[in-house]
């Protein structure tokens, strides 16, 4: 009698059915006890024990809602992959794909800096967020004195080599790189990555330099400089690119510091091992809003443009000056290490972050991609695959 007559599945078949990968099934079995069948090394799954699983698994998830908090930063241009994923509806359907029956309610907090989502994470009011390399640095810091707050790097996001991406900006009227650019105060946010990098670049100019360094928000910023009430500011696109299209600024830095400028997605370890498909769901959101704007930029633009209502030719031209590649390099760590060093000045080799990695990897591995060969990849940004 054949396996079809006892209604009985292979692994693949069993795939087939449900539409998920071999990872999402194992995870079932380990985690959700769906039902199956062992016969020496082969897995078999039994049509009527799968819908009967799926039945009373669904009656059972249907009665409670699931709240999850996605902090994001409407303003980054490196990080508007959240924005995108928001307007899109992408974490919600990778949601109902992973909980057919279950309901969640999705809140978007958008932040004006990465330490105001930091402070969140921490109070538990955020549970996943989109920071700057600097905040990032920050978290880990905080884990260590807060046991019970781990922070936890699950994939990056957009990326810029040696600085590109943060620029030093001065009105109009300043004409020259020197010294005399910090006589008057010069703004940007406190603990952030444009911060960091401030603080690299008046290093470069000497130590005899002390600049009065301001906090202002990146609008507050914007509108200091057009109206020439501050000497400067180190700023994040779309903000130099704003101020030169308008004409209200003039980009005096290009790429301020050496290190690269990254973004990426930070969670909790705690909430994580709770909500494992919940993050993975949302990665693949991630990783598909990433292939959307390497594939097709002007498509993401005009979805941009259409709730930021920043000039589209700008938004274009910012996004595709950036690396969109979810990867966790161990180039990256060595730049978030980097930050750390300089911040605290502790010389010791004790700057580990925690980094978990077989979320990005089962994310892949349901979207039906080529797995990442490490679980950080070693050496320098690779030209053939992003992610």
């Amino acid at each position: 009698m054949g396996m079809d007559r006892l209604n009985i599945m292979t692994m693949q078949q069993t795939m087939d059915y449900l539409n998920v990968s071999r990872a999402t099934i194992d995870r079932w079995r380990k985690d959700k006890q769906l039902p199956f069948i062992k016969i020496g090394k082969e897995v078999l799954f039994e049509k009527t024990a799968i819908d009967e699983w799926i039945r009373g698994y669904s009656t059972q998830e249907s009665h409670d809602e699931t709240t999850v908090i996605i902090g994001y930063q409407s303003r980054t241009a490196h990080m508007w992959t959240a924005l995108l994923i928001k307007e899109l509806g992408y974490f919600k359907e990778e949601l109902e794909h992973f909980f057919p029956m279950k309901g969640f309610s999705i809140h978007w907090h958008n932040a004006a800096s990465g330490l105001e989502l930091v402070e969140l994470m921490i109070k538990g009011k955020v549970h996943i967020a989109s920071l700057g390399d600097y905040p990032m640095t920050i978290c880990n810091q905080l884990s260590k004195l807060f046991p019970e707050f781990q922070s936890v790097i699950l994939a990056f996001d957009g990326k810029t080599e040696k600085g590109c991406g943060i620029s030093f900006v001065a009105p109009k009227q300043a004409t020259i790189i020197s010294e005399q650019l910090f006589h008057n105060p010069i703004s940007t946010v406190t603990n952030s990555s444009a911060d960091v990098r401030l603080l690299e670049l008046v290093s470069a100019f000497g130590q005899d330099i002390r600049p009065k360094v301001v906090h202002q928000y990146m609008d507050d910023s914007l509108d200091s400089i057009a109206q020439q009430r501050i000497g400067g500011s180190v700023m994040w696109e779309p903000y130099p690119s704003l101020l030169r299209h308008y004409d209200k600024g003039q980009i005096i830095i290009e790429e301020v510091g050496e290190s690269d400028y990254l973004t990426g997605i930070v969670s909790e370890n705690s909430w994580l091992q709770h909500n494992e498909a919940v993050t993975i769901s949302y990665l693949k959101a991630h990783i598909r809003i990433h292939q959307l704007l390497r594939n097709n930029p002007y498509k993401a633009a005009q979805i941009l443009a259409s709730c930021t209502n920043l000039p589209l030719q700008i938004i274009l031209q910012v996004i595709i000056k950036v690396r969109w590649d979810s990867t966790i390099y161990g180039r990256d760590i060595d730049t978030l290490k980097r930050f750390h060093s300089q911040r605290t000045n502790d010389k010791s080799d004790d700057h580990s972050f925690l980094v978990k990695t077989e979320y990005l990897q089962m994310a892949i591995d349901e979207l039906n991609l080529p797995l990442l060969t490490n679980s950080i990849v070693n050496g320098h940004w690779s030209t053939d695959v992003l992610y």
